[in-house]
């Protein structure tokens, strides 16, 4: 008879799930302690998670403390396996119009302190170090982080979850929470649905999973699990405010928000030396095996649940065009011919200053979070895992990460507002 009891149970399994699992076993195992550990989500493969959707671009060029510690100690810890996770130490190109650059320029003193390697050069250096850019008009100047780069989000997340199992982990598909129990303010069972038979046809699997996170309903046949759990850990991304209203937390800080990216051809731009390259427009781009990867984030979109991509191809009228190669192409002349190849849509969990909550959910005893980074779950997510298993664990957190406390929702050092944000 299968045994649903754990010692604790994250909801959510993308790469902050993954990642928090993989250090809480290893921080036990480290103690000479040992527990049983879960993690349940619906998608397990990813295909429509935030994870698997994202531009993999990791740096720690940040305004606040505790969004830089996080991922400097992140790419630290990259840096260790560079060939497991393919991370590619080429670094971030920002051309940044006058707004940014006086930002950055305030930052810098941040960086220098956490030993960031940090250049700022002026707009008529940018031919220097970017020879294809041809057109300087609206660059106030250009900053370098040449600790950052590109990671493969596939790879860091599955090797998270290989640790995670060498140390007993077990990990649950197919599995979307519906009730959750509270008592005393302990949260003591979390009921999911597991999603029997599902089509093996990959297109139709999609849709069924895609239905069911849009909808929270599908006709798929289900069987009920109960869970039981000492510590629930909610890393459920953007569907984390599911989540929390099961436990009778109402939050209305974290709000889903599609971007939507594009993989293009273009031989006559060669990105091969340079990591992720950002445009005034906040246009973002980077070479992706023989193709490039390109994004824009458009501010105007109406948050919700949307993951139809909409961007479209070629069409003059497109946003495409309007967004990305418009730019691209005014930029740099070497992009005016180009072939749109595909393109897909996924969500970035939002908060009002654009930092996510790491912590303790207020008015729960054992209930902990993870998530609404917006945007840097990746490249925060060896930090995060590591801070969140201290603070289940010590309840606290390790020097490196002291600032880390910053990130509850109490947020005791004041309002932790990105402004290098895309």
């Amino acid at each position: 008879m299968a045994d649903y009891n754990f010692d604790f149970l994250f909801i959510g399994g993308g790469i902050l799930g993954s990642s928090g699992a993989m250090a809480l076993s290893k921080k036990l195992e480290e103690m000479g302690e040992s527990a049983r550990i879960a993690v349940i989500d619906l998608d397990l493969e990813g295909e429509h998670s935030s994870t698997l959707k994202n531009a993999g671009g990791v740096r720690a060029t940040w305004r606040n403390r505790a969004n830089i510690e996080l991922c400097k100690y992140s790419i630290d810890f990259y840096e260790t396996i560079r060939e497991e996770v393919q991370f590619r130490e080429l670094g971030y190109f920002w051309l940044h119009d006058e707004e940014w650059w006086q930002e950055v320029n305030r930052n810098y003193k941040l960086y220098e302190e956490y030993g960031l390697p940090v250049e700022l050069h002026s707009s008529q250096a940018v031919p220097e170090f970017l020879p294809f850019v041809n057109n300087l008009e609206g660059i106030a100047g250009l900053s370098i982080s040449r600790k950052a780069g590109l990671i493969d989000h596939y790879s860091l997340r599955e090797y998270y979850r290989r640790e995670a199992r060498k140390r007993g982990v077990i990990f649950f598909d197919r599995c979307y929470v519906k009730e959750i129990f509270v008592s005393n303010g302990r949260v003591t069972e979390v009921v999911a649905f597991h999603l029997k038979k599902m089509s093996e046809n990959a297109q139709n699997k999609s849709e069924l999973i895609k239905t069911y996170l849009v909808n929270e309903k599908t006709e798929v046949q289900q069987d009920e699990i109960s869970f039981k759990c000492g510590v629930l850990i909610n890393t459920a991304g953007a569907w984390s405010p599911i989540i929390s209203r099961l436990y009778g937390f109402n939050d209305v800080e974290i709000k889903p928000r599609r971007r939507q990216m594009v993989v293009i051809r273009c031989p006559e731009v060669d990105l091969s030396h340079y990591g992720i390259l950002i445009d005034t427009s906040a246009v973002y781009f980077h070479k992706d095996a023989e193709n490039i990867l390109a994004g824009y984030s458009n501010m105007d979109e109406p948050y919700g649940y949307n993951l139809d991509f909409n961007f479209g191809g070629m069409e003059e009228d497109s946003l495409f065009v309007k967004y990305i190669w418009i730019p691209l192409y005014s930029r740099i002349s070497k992009f005016e011919r180009v072939k749109f190849i595909r393109g897909w849509a996924g969500l970035y969990a939002e908060t009002p200053d654009r930092s996510g909550y790491l912590g303790k959910v207020p008015g729960l005893k054992n209930v902990y979070e993870c998530g609404a980074h917006t945007g840097r779950g990746l490249m925060i997510s060896y930090g995060a895992g590591t801070a969140l298993s201290d603070l289940i664990l010590d309840g606290g957190f390790r020097e490196e990460l002291k600032h880390a406390k910053d990130l509850s929702r109490e947020r005791p050092s004041g309002e932790l507002f990105e402004e290098l944000h895309l």
